[in-house]
């Protein structure tokens, strides 16, 4: 899965970083990347469309800028698959 995000950050210059260990994963959003800024507005609006879509995430850091995943442990290659198509989607939806 961070392999799958960090395709996704090439695509978005609003995701400063992708990191993680196992199945707990950070994907930190930033107004830009040169100077780190923190985003979190269009990260409240994720989270919310995300669950509309089925996917429970949360948003951590002292900042409220970094997109928390903890799937449960039944979760499979084509579950995360399904998990970053579905924020490539709600992504382009929210950046139009």
């Amino acid at each position: 899965m961070l392999r799958l995000l960090g395709d996704l950050q090439k695509s978005y210059p609003f995701i400063g970083d992708v990191r993680g260990k196992g199945l707990f994963i950070g994907v930190e959003f930033v107004k830009d990347r040169k100077n780190l800024h923190p985003e979190s507005q269009i990260l409240d609006q994720l989270v919310e469309e995300m669950k509309n879509r089925g996917f429970l995430l949360s948003t951590d850091g002292p900042l409220n800028n970094v997109l928390k995943i903890k799937p449960p442990l039944v979760f499979s290659r084509q579950n995360a698959v399904e998990l970053v198509e579905n924020l490539r989607e709600t992504l382009d939806l929210l950046v139009e």
